[in-house]
This record gives structure tokens, sequence and C-alpha cells, in this order.
């Protein structure tokens, strides 16, 4: 099925609530995804019928948020702090099964159809390693760890998403702030995402440049060479990070980026803070598809690969449920109370 006439894009939104202007370009934007950030988030109540207003468009985009726990942890505000997933991953199969299920519990009672979590990169040394983010330092522990966390937040129905394809675990810099460089492991890294890859789960490609993976002109999600190579394999939607990064500041504009991203096979774009851009995006990349060739069918693959991401039935739970697997999460990572 079919989503939205720009169900290539994934988009933040201003604040607490959609004020009218707001939703008037939303509905004529129709993005395929909505992603919350701490700025959307005020009172349980609040929150709850923001999602809902969203899940109520016509097209039905879906929700998502980044709750990965640690400083990932856009719902801090209600549930407390969480465990960081370095820290789980040292408590064992059952903390990591327990802070998926703290997770996925959390966006299931607000109706969040996808937490962009986890972070499968293993953790060798780089910048994304030293922020507690990574499950562990070989390929084998972070896949073992990733698969007791997603098993958790999957349980309440929320999709997932694999991040950040190829792996920045070698890369030395924020790629919030700067362009990393993957080094020769990158290909060992990769196998991570290969081998966690299903229908039901999207990849989030990194802005890195990934040399030994056959590209050395731009980064890994603007690449066909990079992000060809999960051609194949049973993976879902394939998102490139914020286009708004540092690490794409000398490709273009933000609708160039886009269109880029979009040729190189990814499925769907993220604009998570430049709202004013939102609307500058979408008509320049329409435009541009009338006259592209490659563009105009990547944009029909993204319909018909989104279609059913982050829309599955949500399991009904209660915020009791939801402060008790938070509690449990927190004891199981040795986390005072």
């Amino acid at each position: 099925m079919e989503r939205g006439l720009s169900c290539w894009l994934a988009c933040g939104i201003g604040g607490a609530e959609l004020d009218p202007a707001e939703r008037q370009e939303i509905e004529a934007l129709q993005p395929g995804g909505i992603v919350l950030f701490a700025r959307n988030v005020r009172d349980r109540e609040q929150l709850a019928d923001l999602v809902r207003g969203l899940r109520e468009l016509p097209w039905e985009p879906y929700v998502a948020i980044d709750l990965e726990g640690g400083r990932v942890n856009r719902l801090a505000g209600l549930t407390g702090p969480l465990p960081a997933p370095a820290r789980a991953a040292e408590g064992g199969t059952d903390a990591l099964r327990a802070l998926g299920e703290a997770l996925g519990c959390a966006c299931a009672h607000f109706g969040i159809g996808v937490d962009y979590a986890p972070v499968v990169d293993v953790g060798r040394g780089g910048y994304v390693g030293g922020e507690g983010r990574c499950l562990g330092d070989t390929p084998e522990a972070v896949i073992a760890a990733a698969e007791s966390y997603m098993a958790g937040i999957e349980s309440f129905g929320v999709a997932t998403c694999l991040k950040h394809y190829p792996g920045l675990g070698s890369g030395q810099v924020d790629s919030h702030r700067e362009l990393p460089e993957l080094d020769d492991g990158a290909a060992a890294d990769e196998e991570v995402f290969l081998r966690l890859a299903s229908p039901a789960r999207a990849v989030m490609v990194a802005h890195a440049m990934a040399p030994s993976l056959g590209e050395a002109c731009c980064p890994a999600s603007l690449s066909r060479t990079v992000v060809g190579r999960l051609d194949g394999y049973p993976v879902g939607p394939v998102i490139a990070d914020d286009l708004e990064m540092g690490a794409l500041g000398r490709f273009g504009a933000l609708a160039a980026r886009a269109s880029a991203a979009l040729g190189a096979g990814c499925h769907q774009v993220l604009v998570c803070n430049a709202l004013a851009a939102r609307r500058e995006v979408v008509e320049a990349v329409q435009a541009w598809a009338a006259d592209d060739a490659v563009l105009s069918a990547a944009l029909r693959a993204a319909g018909t690969r989104l279609g059913a991401y982050g829309r599955g039935p949500l399991r009904a739970v209660g915020w009791d449920e939801v402060e008790a697997r938070a509690v449990r999460a927190r004891e199981l990572a040795g986390l005072a109370p």
C-alpha cells in the first residue's frame, strides 16, 4: 500500500500540538512519517492526544521516536532515566530484554509505532561507542545483544530500525558535525546489519565515507554503490539519516541531498529540525522527479517499500506497566533507584 504524496519524507513537527498553519502544511505535504522529539513532549495526556491526532491523518503516516536508553531518551521527562544500551549489555540477556521491553512498552502506550533503535554499530573505538550507545565491541556480541534488545521492543508491536549502516564504529568524529571516514573493517561491521535484517525492520544509513566498500566520493547515504549492497537482502525500508547533519555540509542544499539519497536507493529521508524547509524539499524533489527517470522510479519504489512499516497493531498497555518496566530495566542494569 502506498502512503501519502511524500511518503519518502519523514519529518519533525514544531511543538506539543499542531497549530492550524502547521497542520495545513502537513496535510498538503503528506509525509510518510512524523518524528517526535523532546520539544513535542509536555505530559502524558498531551503526548497521547498528539500521537492520536497524527495517526488519524487520512494517509496514516507512521509516528516515530528515537528511544534507545541512556542519553537518547526523548521520553525521559515521563519515564525517568533508562539505562544506556552499553550498560544494559553489561547486565546480560535479561537486562537487554528488559530495556527493550521498557522502550517498546512506552512507545505502545502512546501509540508510537516506530522506535529508531537499536544502534548496531560495532564499538571499535570510534565516537559513537564513547556515548554508551553500542551493544558490543565485536560483531557477534552486537548481534546477540541486539536480538534480545529488539525482541523486547517488538513484543509490543513497535517496529525497529537498525542504525547506522554500514556501521559507524570506526568513525572518529560526530556525524552531526563532521563527516566520518570508516576504516577497512567496514565490511565486517556491515555484516551485523545483514544478519539482523528482516522485512519488518528498517535500516538507517549513515552519513559516513566508506572507501573500503567501493565509494570514495560521497557518503554512504548518498552512494548507490553502498546503499546498493543491501539489494537482495530481506530488509525493510532504507532510511537516510537526518539530512541536516553537518557531515553533509558540502553536499548541497537539503533538497539536493534528499534527491541524491533517494536516487542512491534510500526509500525515505529525514528532515527533523529544519521545519521551514519541508515544503521546499518536497516541491524540489517532485519537480526534479518529473524530469529524472531514476528519481521518479525511486519515489515509486519508496511508496511500495514503506507501505506497512510502523503501522501494525500495538499492544494496549497502561501507564502502570510502563513505569514497572522502566523500574525493572534500571534494576537489571544495576542503576540506582
